[in-house]
């Protein structure tokens, strides 16, 4: 595979209605797509239900959440149903788990398409093991259930040896389920808590049997209420995969995947978060926190849907509460994301996550270090992405990074090796770097970010604080001028500038890729 190296509530009258300002996907009119009509349609995440579950009153707000979903469907264009763990709060409590049951048999009983996994509360963390789970959310759940069709389907599960032998059986705790909504594809992969090796290498051989598909990832734990990924392990019966581990050696690496969505994390009232890295395509992979477990009577009911719009390219997402029959109108509860499910055509010519040659010290810059014939033999080397601060990870000594001796700008250079870049009918360079940027391609600047200059030099700081943690802080592209690469060896230079030398962060990497004429493509 690749490198993988509260609390009671009182329901009165369980009234469930749709939003008054929700949009109608069904009844909206459709866009033009590449010739065809495509409509709108909505996925819906179910967060950690496990305050819920400890009680039958609680249990209401669980019930609702389902009838909703069911009442709301047409109106929506409501196609899957993602549950992304916590389903209850202790897993070896049989009557959590038939609250829990009971609340996701609506979706069953009225032929929605749903999806579960287990997160920490749902398992044995010493063992990894849980009767409980398997018992009530087995594989024949959803193998056999009615909403099986030709256009969505439950695809199978870790232990079925579908793509080669599997080597142990998880029965329904990792899965999978494909979905088709006019001409988008989509593959809905949903892993275990901390999710181990032998789930990423089964959740690759899924992936890599289903080329033609985007993918929407569900794990339990990625990002938290502050938008970062945790270093943190719980489970003790296998290797420890953390969440920046999960992002850099499985997300990351995968380019088909356009969207990951997770609970767990919850500090009091917050509960939402969501951040954008660029994949090692270069495309930006938004992930997504809801969990609304530490609010008021084990969430109040609150959920979240996402509306695709494939001939946009975007998605829109809205967060409602059926217990309460009100919508959060906040910009942690309804925002616009761009989210690109069309198969990808491009050729990727620099892949993110690349190694770089690195140059970081004070004084004027070497003389050509953006140019063909440079000799950078002694700069260190070392994989992206690079830099210091909050989530980079690196081994490359870079020398001063204290504010009393700090560079006011890295410098990163890479060679690479191109062949029939006359094929091709643009190209971009996308950089997630922290503070500002600029692009140098054989010599020729090609553009420049957030800096105070636009000829940059050793001296040039960046005009704005910025931080690639910062999902407000989208990816830089540049589009490459036409006649700037060439057949053979071409040279990549970046110099990423801070804001201010004290600054706790900076950091660096970039993806280039090129896309084919129209008569070139597959």
């Amino acid at each position: 595979m690749r490198r993988l190296a509260g609390v009671l509530v009182m329901l009165g009258v369980l009234g469930v209605v749709a939003p008054a300002c929700a949009p109608s996907a069904a009844d909206g009119a459709t866009r033009q797509a590449g010739g065809t009509q495509e409509k709108p349609f909505t996925i819906v995440v179910l967060p950690d239900t496990q305050m819920y579950t400890v009680s039958d009153e609680l249990a209401q707000s669980l019930a609702a959440q389902t009838q909703w979903i069911v009442d709301s469907r047409k109106k929506l264009n409501t196609k899957f149903v993602i549950q992304v763990g916590d389903l209850v709060d202790s897993w070896p409590d049989v009557h959590q788990w038939e609250r829990a049951s009971a609340g996701m048999k609506i979706l069953d009983d009225a032929g929605v398409p749903n999806s579960v996994l287990p997160g920490n509360h749902d398992l044995d963390v010493t063992t990894g093991e849980s009767s409980t789970y398997d018992t009530y959310f087995p594989p024949t759940r959803y193998s056999k259930a009615s909403w099986n069709s030709a256009t969505v389907s439950y695809g199978g599960y870790l232990g079925e040896n579908q793509f080669g032998k599997d080597g142990i059986d998880r029965k329904n705790k990792d899965n999978y389920s494909l979905l088709t909504v006019g001409d988008t594809k989509l593959l809905l992969l949903s892993l275990e808590y901390e999710t181990p090796r032998y789930a990423l290498e089964w959740a690759q051989r899924v992936i890599d049997a289903h080329p033609d598909r985007r993918v929407i990832l569900a794990v339990h734990g990625l990002i938290t209420t502050g938008g970062a990924r945790s270093t943190a392990t719980e489970r003790t019966d296998v290797t420890p995969v953390t969440e920046v581990d999960l992002w850099r050696d499985f997300i990351s690496e995968n380019c088909s995947i356009a969207m990951v969505v997770n609970g767990h994390w919850a500090l009091g009232d917050k509960g939402e978060a969501r951040r954008a890295d660029v994949n090692a395509c270069g495309q930006p992979v938004p992930q997504i926190l809801s969990n609304y477990q530490g609010r008021a009577n084990g969430g109040d009911g609150w959920l979240r849907y996402y509306t695709f719009d494939p001939a946009a390219g975007t998605v829109d997402a809205r967060t409602y509460s059926p217990t309460l029959q009100q919508e959060e109108k906040d910009d942690d509860g309804h925002f616009t994301l761009p989210v690109d499910l069309s198969p990808s055509h491009d050729r990727v010519l620099l892949r993110g996550g690349s190694d770089w040659k690195v140059w970081n010290a004070q004084g004027p810059w070497p003389s050509g270090w953006t140019k063909t014939g440079f000799d950078d033999g002694e700069w260190p080397s070392g994989q992206a992405p690079l830099g210091w601060g909050k989530g980079v990870e690196t081994t490359v000594d870079l020398g001063a990074t204290d504010p009393a001796n700090r560079a006011r700008a890295m410098l990163f250079r890479q060679t690479v090796d191109l062949k029939d870049v006359d094929e091709l009918s643009a190209v971009t360079v996308t950089t997630r770097a922290d503070d500002g940027v600029a692009v140098w391609i054989n010599g020729t600047l090609i553009g420049t970010s957030h800096l105070a200059s636009k000829k940059p030099t050793s001296e040039t700081f960046a005009d704005v604080g910025r931080s690639t943690d910062n999902a407000t802080n989208d990816p830089i592209t540049f589009t490459v001028p036409k006649g700037v690469l060439r057949d053979g060896e071409n040279v990549i230079a970046a110099s990423a500038h801070v804001n201010y030398l004290g600054t706790k962060s900076s950091t660096f990497d970039l993806v280039m890729t090129g896309s084919p004429a129209a008569g070139d493509r597959d």
